[in-house]
């Protein structure tokens, strides 16, 4: 069971108020970009929120009252009544051709719209005033259209169809119709405006504007509850069933049955004549209008009126508008409470179940991401080491394989040329994984770094013609030990050229090892900067799509609270 409508409005403002203050803290403590998924997401939360706060809001306005009934039935009257003072002229004619809203304001004054939206403002004489003077140009053009037409029925001979394809004409040529289309009475007070605003419609017979109609039914579609006007003197009347099935079918387009009440007034003419007159009448009533209305109350209008004037508490008893007032607290006021408090639980649950599957597809891609944020250095320092491992163990088969010449060093250069060729295209298959996996934001290009290393460049490759080939000390060194060697084993024949190739070979070999620290530096360097520059692209990139990685933790946390409000909701 729900409290008061001002203490659900106070429930529910506190739980937007406090997703709200948790969006605050999501600004002001992590910096992020507005069109990011991040911004996105927030943004998205607020205007949720914000669209759910309005319909909260709405618990603090008034329902919507809406009163129907043809224009001569004492529409004007029953308005009077309700609102417990004399606000709306009654007169002769049926003056209702627009609608007239009914409002509680601290400023008193009266607004009246045209049909192109055009507004004036003035106080509620003058505005009166004004109004009577459209409706006696109207009443006017209606005594020059009779006039036109019974002169025309002297002077001619005319069968009824003629006379009413005349009348027709002379109603379009002559006959005033305002384009006032709604007036907007402010007040500071009326009994039902601490409840209701009050709509008063166009009579049923009226010749309405287009714009007229189409607004009546818009209210109607809004309204919390109808007062449906009904002739004690007239009860069935073809304009009002004719109404009343437009309307079920409005209702029926919109699946919102209305809660209605039949007001039938005038009762104080009925009771002149007698009691049985009475009793027909609320017979008749109940006969036609009890399956299609809520409740059926029997008033005087115009009882209620005079006898609040005047301070008649038995006139007004009399009038029976104490019924009504009951009528419409038991089917309107608690009946439009409950229905408008679960109306705004239910927008909230929705709201709630929106938001979380945003959330929770926005963090199963973001823990994705952060996934891929965190494999990339593993997947990186893996691959690379990997690299050079098989870059170092290439060189290691090539100087035990040392089968080169010293004064051609073509075939190390080819093999080394190999080397880098297989290298580069494993740097860059590491890179392009690395830099798929890194640039998350997809939307964006971050320009790609060359991988390319350049083994074949090295100075251990170049032979230098312009100088002969010299062994350095140590070299001679060995060489006069391998001689004495062999002139001992075999004086008459020295092995001059095994010595020549060993310390070719020996030579060969100190290139190789300085080659191998040198293509060990470079590739160490161009993994680093790899590295660096991988890690450059998942930072601007994750940033770019979400926010600064560094503050991921504090992120996810604001979530989770906001799911955990939500959550809360029951």
């Amino acid at each position: 069971m729900y409290a008061s409508r001002q203490e659900e409005l106070k429930k529910l403002i506190e739980i937007t108020n406090e997703v709200n203050r948790i969006l605050i803290l999501c600004r002001q403590n992590i910096d992020y970009k507005n069109e990011s998924k991040y911004g996105n997401l927030l943004n998205l939360i607020q205007n949720k929120i914000d669209e759910n706060v309005e319909s909260i809001k709405e618990l603090k306005e008034p329902f919507l009252l809406f009163i129907m009934g043809s224009g001569n039935y004492g529409k004007s009257t029953l308005i009077n009544a309700l609102l417990k003072k004399n606000i709306v002229i009654s007169t002769d004619i049926p003056n209702t051709w627009k609608l007239d809203l009914f409002v509680k304001k601290h400023n008193e004054k009266m607004e009246i719209i045209y049909s192109n939206n055009e507004k004036i403002t003035k106080n509620l004489i003058n505005g009166n005033k004004f109004l009577k003077s459209e409706e006696d140009k109207f009443k006017n053009s209606k005594i020059k259209v009779s006039q036109n037409v019974a002169r025309f029925k002297r002077e001619n001979k005319l069968s009824i169809n003629e006379l009413k394809k005349y009348k027709q004409q002379q109603e379009n040529d002559n006959l005033y119709k305002s384009e006032i289309v709604k007036v907007r009475y402010n007040l500071k007070d009326g009994n039902m405006l601490d409840d209701f605003i009050i709509v008063d419609t166009p009579g049923l017979n009226q010749i309405l504007l287009k714009d007229t109609l189409e607004r009546m039914k818009e209210y109607y579609i809004k309204a919390d509850g109808v007062l449906w006007l009904v002739d004690a003197c007239n009860i069935v009347s073809k304009e009002g069933n004719k109404l009343i099935d437009e309307m079920n079918k409005i209702d029926d387009l919109h699946n919102n049955k209305k809660n209605i009440i039949a007001v039938v007034n005038k009762m104080d003419i009925i009771s002149k004549a007698d009691t049985a007159n009475i009793i027909k009448v609320k017979r008749k009533a109940n006969e036609i209008y009890i399956d299609k209305f809520d409740d059926v109350v029997y008033i005087s209008a115009k009882q209620a009126v005079d006898g609040m004037l005047n301070n008649d508490l038995d006139l007004i008893q009399k009038s029976n508008i104490d019924s009504l007032y009951k009528s419409i607290d038991v089917n309107f006021t608690k009946i439009s409470e409950i229905k408008q408090i679960d109306s705004k639980y239910k927008n909230l649950f929705i709201m709630r179940d929106n938001i979380i599957k945003e959330i929770y597809d926005y963090k199963r891609e973001l823990y994705k991401d952060i996934s891929n944020y965190n494999e990339i250095e593993f997947e990186s320092k893996k691959k690379s080491k990997e690299i050079y491992i098989q870059v170092l163990n290439y060189i290691d088969d090539i100087k035990s394989n040392n089968t080169y010449n010293d004064t051609d060093l073509n075939d190390l250069k080819t093999d080394i040329e190999k080397l880098q060729i297989k290298c580069n295209l494993d740097l860059e298959k590491l890179y392009e994984v690395l830099y798929e996996k890194a640039n998350i934001n997809k939307s964006i290009y971050i320009e790609k770094l060359n991988t390319n290393v350049y083994f074949a460049r090295s100075k251990n490759l170049i032979l230098d013609y312009n100088k002969s080939y010299t062994l350095d000390k140590n070299n001679i060194k060995k060489a006069n030990q391998l001689e004495n060697i062999l002139n001992k084993l075999n004086p008459k024949n020295p092995k001059k050229q095994y010595i020549d190739k060993i310390l070719t070979k020996d030579h060969i070999y100190k290139r190789i090892n300085n080659l191998k620290n040198e293509i060990s530096e470079i590739l160490e360097d161009r993994i680093s900067f790899i590295d660096f520059n991988i890690n450059k692209i998942k930072d601007e990139a994750f940033k770019e799509k979400y926010l600064e990685y560094s503050k991921i933790k504090k992120h996810i946390e604001y979530l989770n609270d906001i799911e955990n409000i939500l959550n809360n909701l029951r």
